[in-house]
């Protein structure tokens, strides 16, 4: 998942546990610290809250179920072979509420047949003879249940750690590349099965990151990444043997799951630029960020986003617009004082907030598309000098409640 896709840091390289907001909650481009963190947060001032930055450590946290041990915590010290072996765990086990570090947030429960799946792809994943190089060890998996998906992570010898990450396709389709930095390398081939893998390698500053993505032809979807704390550079797993993992038949997940939309890409992101050109109001242009993003979509948080600063002859503003993947769930206020809710086109309803602090004035409206994608526009009457726009810049913002429903009704701004 991808951004920063991969919005997936988890183990020991998390910082802070996931804030539980909806639209924020897990941050989906982030690999920055330790890695560069694949979700990435929104500016609090633009969320109207504040988005915490996700990936808890999952390693030795899975609880049971049952009032058995919990025997399926992951073992820091490496086991005697070169493959992943656990004792079965039938009852299964279940990723603790809230945790992040996945793509989806996980219940804290399982039902007994998420359970039963648990521990059969825990057993399962222990016969599989893991593709590891000489002298190379690692220590056990578990794929805890999470949400209609299971996860879970093991470790090599060194300070190299493999996430996996398993669900049901859902009929989505395979994923296209998606490059978050310059530095991003990315792949895509069709296996001699029919699967379609997705190589990203990140080389970042603090860590490499390595992540195969596996849309399977036995309905499976697969997420194998390799990362590593800090000044950690050297690969254990090369393209083929991460391939190798995420394609291992024990991963075949025998579930019904719901469906699930496109992953985004670099692709879409570029078509969104376009449904954006020539929605700014006479007079008001766009200037970039001290990020570089000038309105130009980036694949962010697992979905999209653009960002930028707006100016007129009154002065300086900022505006970003989200898309987000469709989900279920009405638009409403929540109860927030400062909301109201505004009528949009085809009889639809967006939730508009308007904040007021120390002269700073923010818009944000949240909508749905005719094809149930969340759409967020925010905009303020501050500029973002590089800490977001937390100063007023001129005396209201550049584009009124009327220019965020008129962008928010584009009949192609949709995932």
């Amino acid at each position: 998942m991808s951004d920063e896709v991969r919005d997936m840091i988890r183990s020991a390289l998390a910082d802070e546990p996931a804030s539980g907001l909806e639209f924020e909650r897990v941050v989906r481009d982030g690999r920055k610290r330790r890695a560069r963190r694949r979700f990435g947060a929104l500016s609090a001032a633009a969320a109207t809250g504040v988005v915490a930055v996700v990936a808890v450590a999952v390693s030795g946290a899975f609880t049971s179920t049952t009032s058995a041990p919990v025997a399926g915590a992951l073992s820091t010290t490496p086991t005697t072979s070169a493959t992943s072996s656990t004792a079965p765990a039938p009852e299964g086990c279940v990723v603790p509420q809230m945790a992040g570090g996945f793509p989806d947030l996980p219940r804290g429960s399982a039902t007994p047949e998420e359970l039963a799946e648990s521990g059969r792809l825990t057993e399962a994943f222990g016969r599989f003879a893991l593709p590891l190089p000489a002298g190379v060890e690692a220590t056990p998996l578990r794929l805890c249940a999470i949400d209609g998906s299971w996860g879970g992570d093991f470790r090599l010898t060194g300070d190299r750690t493999v996430i996996v990450y398993v669900r049901p396709l859902g009929g989505q389709p395979p994923g296209e590349c998606v490059r978050f930095t310059p530095q991003t390398q990315c792949s895509v081939r069709v296996l001699p099965d029919g699967s379609t893998a997705r190589l990203t390698v990140d080389p970042g500053a603090e860590t490499t990151l390595a992540t195969a993505d596996v849309w399977r032809s036995d309905g499976t979807y697969v997420s194998v990444m390799e990362t590593g704390g800090t000044g950690s550079k050297n690969r254990v797993l090369d393209d083929d043997r991460l391939t190798a993992v995420a394609a291992a038949p024990q991963l075949r997940v025998l579930w019904a799951g719901r469906p699930v939309p496109a992953a985004p890409s670099d692709r879409r992101a570029a078509e969104l630029d376009r449904v954006l050109a020539g929605v700014l109001p006479a007079g008001v242009e766009v200037e970039p960020t001290p990020a570089g993003e000038a309105l130009d979509f980036r694949v962010r948080q697992g979905g999209y986003r653009a960002v930028a600063n707006l100016a007129d002859a009154a002065g300086r503003g900022w505006l970003m617009v989200t898309v987000d993947e469709p989900n279920g769930g009405e638009v409403d206020c929540g109860g927030r004082p400062e909301c109201r809710l505004v009528e949009l086109s085809n009889g639809r309803k967006g939730a508009l907030d308007t904040l007021t602090s120390g002269g700073l004035t923010r818009l944000s409206l949240q909508a749905k598309a005719a094809d149930g994608s969340r759409i967020g526009i925010h905009t303020a009457n501050g500029a973002d000098d590089g800490t977001g726009p937390d100063r007023p810049t001129r005396s209201s913002p550049l584009l009124t409640e009327a220019d965020l429903i008129r962008i928010a009704e584009l009949p192609d701004l949709h995932w």
